[in-house]
């Protein structure tokens, strides 16, 4: 048993972090949940909200919109439709995507859930966001928050990937 968590928070587009942890705290569909090196094996839904995670003595905070987590022999895998540190975050967009939901939730028949259900999560990610940005961006170190963990996306050498 390793003392130490591998984790990847992968989004559509990129990597957005892939490094050795401590561990994490993500928001799960039925609740948080912290996850240690040793946790057994898992696989959840993850919903929009904010991801913590424990870096030696550093703790690094990410806004996440749904997707799904794995975790797997130390090895933590979150699948996200979207995530991002405050400095990756438009506090401008982020309230326009907050509008936007609302608005189109206010004029939504009520028995069309599948909409309903897609605009409340564009809600929660964009609130999300909002919130993980207003709690970190006057801080701007690099502990709180990603552009030195983004990556591009992984490339494959030899069999084997890599996001350096």
């Amino acid at each position: 048993m390793s003392d130490r968590l591998d984790v990847r928070i992968i989004t559509p587009d990129r990597v957005v972090y892939r490094s050795s942890s401590d561990s994490l705290i993500i928001p799960g569909t039925m609740g948080e949940m912290e996850v240690l090196p040793g946790h057994v094996a898992l696989f959840s839904t993850v919903k929009p909200g904010e991801i913590r995670i424990k870096e030696g003595d550093q703790d690094l905070v990410y806004a996440c919109g749904a997707g799904l987590l794995e975790v797997c022999a130390d090895r933590v895998t979150l699948l996200v439709d979207s995530a991002a540190g405050s400095r990756e975050i438009d506090p401008r967009e982020a309230a326009k995507l907050v509008a936007e939901a609302e608005d189109k939730l206010k004029n939504l028949s009520s028995e069309d859930e599948e909409q309903r259900f897609a605009f409340e999560t564009q809600l929660a990610a964009a609130k999300a966001r909002i919130e993980v940005y207003e709690r970190t961006s006057g801080e701007h170190v690099p502990q709180h928050g990603f552009s030195r963990i983004s990556m591009e996306p992984v490339k494959k050498d030899a069999g084997e990937s890599s996001a350096e």
